[in-house]
């Protein structure tokens, strides 16, 4: 055997053990916790996290339009990050765009249908107002492919706030928590 076959070999042989490890770590994300504030005289969330199975944290419950909604409540949104999951959060630069409900949702048509596939009721794209209704959610997974790369492994919390006239009259929050998943 020559010294470049020799040298070569286990050089090839770490480069694929590189890309076999690299093509099996994926990102696993869980609910941990859903809460709302106040606002429910306009949407009221029912909703829960719960144990679906053994690895899996699932969404489950109802959201109640009370009153017809359009794009004049605008949404925003706030992201805290706990890198050790230990509810010390630190605020992080990223959000969602700030927009009214209508506009919000047809956003989650067309960009991330998989986040909103299995609710029942939910408004269709280009509906607006949003009119009183009562949406079922069963067993909602969290939607792994919604996560950008970027985001670190930690416990992550979303804080919707919708301003109407400049006056917050809903508030929820979500928190999800990021792990590398090692697939087999």
């Amino acid at each position: 055997m020559s010294i470049t076959m020799a040298i070569w070999q286990p050089c090839a042989v770490l480069c694929l053990v590189v890309a076999c490890v690299e093509q099996t770590i994926a990102i696993k994300a869980s609910y941990e916790r859903f809460e709302q504030f106040f606002g429910n005289e306009y949407m009221d969330f029912d909703l829960r996290v719960r144990k679906f199975n053994r690895t899996t944290m699932t969404l489950n419950g109802t959201i109640f339009i009370n009153q017809p909604i359009d794009d004049t409540i605008l949404f925003t949104s706030d992201v805290f990050h706990s890198r050790l999951g230990n509810q010390q959060f630190q605020h992080y630069p990223q959000h969602l765009p700030t927009s009214g409900l209508c506009s919000f949702i047809d956003n989650l048509h067309r960009d991330y249908p998989s986040a909103i596939e299995s609710i029942e009721n939910i408004t269709q794209m280009s509906e607006c107002p949003v009119t009183e209704r009562v949406m079922h959610v069963i067993d909602k997974a969290f939607p792994s492919e919604v996560i950008p790369d970027s985001l670190a492994n930690g416990l992550w919390k979303m804080v919707f706030s919708g301003i109407l006239n400049e006056t917050t009259v809903i508030r929820f929050m979500i928190s999800v928590r990021l792990t590398d998943d090692y697939m087999s």
